[in-house]
């Protein structure tokens, strides 16, 4: 059975999600953002690229397989210390297509750009921070992914991640990938911080999963830097020093 937007819109808890993604400019203070400005569904640049490199395909599955494809191409990793000579900083898709590097999260962030761009329903594409772990014996490390509820056979549709670095699997066609709530390729995508689109975020612990920052091979930092109301609170605060 296929449900509709609203369904998936409203199966988790709906709840503001900000991340100290960013600095001011010329300054080594992390400012918060809201997660969802980083998806921008209506990019002139991101236009041009699904033109020019044909990523607008017949059908959702074979879109969202081409995308994975294309950044898995196109986007070398690099750390944020490396890349952007910060310890945190999430890039907006323009920045990732203009400066060919980025973070595990700037290409899922740019992937989920593109798909929603290019015809997916946003209901339908997610950017997930979470933990992985590749055995029961290695440590959990943080990550940013992409995952898309992919057309599956029976008419049905599930989750399943589409990743282009940790694990890329884009030669696998979305109705064959594991499913995101197996915990995806071999069960190492673990508990979920919080999810979000360009429209809504979810704070949420699990994905349906059975089985101090979001950087490979970095310290995972505490849940009271990631989500809820405080980090909101600590902004309008600081607006209403400087408004008079």
């Amino acid at each position: 059975m296929i449900m509709d937007a609203n369904y998936w819109n409203n199966k988790w808890q709906q709840a503001p999600v900000t991340y100290t993604g960013r600095t001011l400019k010329g300054s080594a203070e992390r400012i918060i953002c809201d997660v969802k400005c980083f998806i921008t569904p209506n990019d002139a640049i991101l236009a041009e690229v699904i033109h020019d490199y044909q990523l607008k395909k017949p059908t959702p599955n074979v879109i969202a397989q081409s995308i994975q494809q294309f950044v898995v191409k196109f986007l070398d990793y690099a750390d944020d210390d490396e890349a952007s000579k910060c310890p945190e900083y999430w890039q907006f898709p323009f920045e990732s297509l203009q400066t060919n590097v980025g973070d595990c999260e700037d290409g899922a962030i740019l992937m989920a750009s593109l798909m929603i761009q290019a015809g997916i329903p946003a209901h339908r594409v997610k950017v997930c921070a979470g933990y992985v772990q590749e055995s029961p014996t290695a440590p959990e490390g943080g990550h940013a992914y992409c995952i898309y509820l992919a057309d599956r056979k029976g008419d049905v549709q599930d989750w399943v991640v589409m990743d282009w670095c940790y694990y890329e699997d884009s030669h696998l066609a979305p109705e064959a990938k594991p499913l995101a709530k197996a915990g995806g390729y071999k069960g190492f995508y673990k508990d979920l911080w919080f999810t979000f689109n360009n429209e809504y975020s979810w704070n949420q612990d699990k994905l349906e999963i059975e089985t101090p920052r979001i950087s490979q091979g970095q310290a995972t930092p505490a849940r009271t830097e990631i989500l809820g109301a405080a980090n909101l609170k600590s902004v309008m605060n600081k607006i209403k020093t400087k408004v008079k």
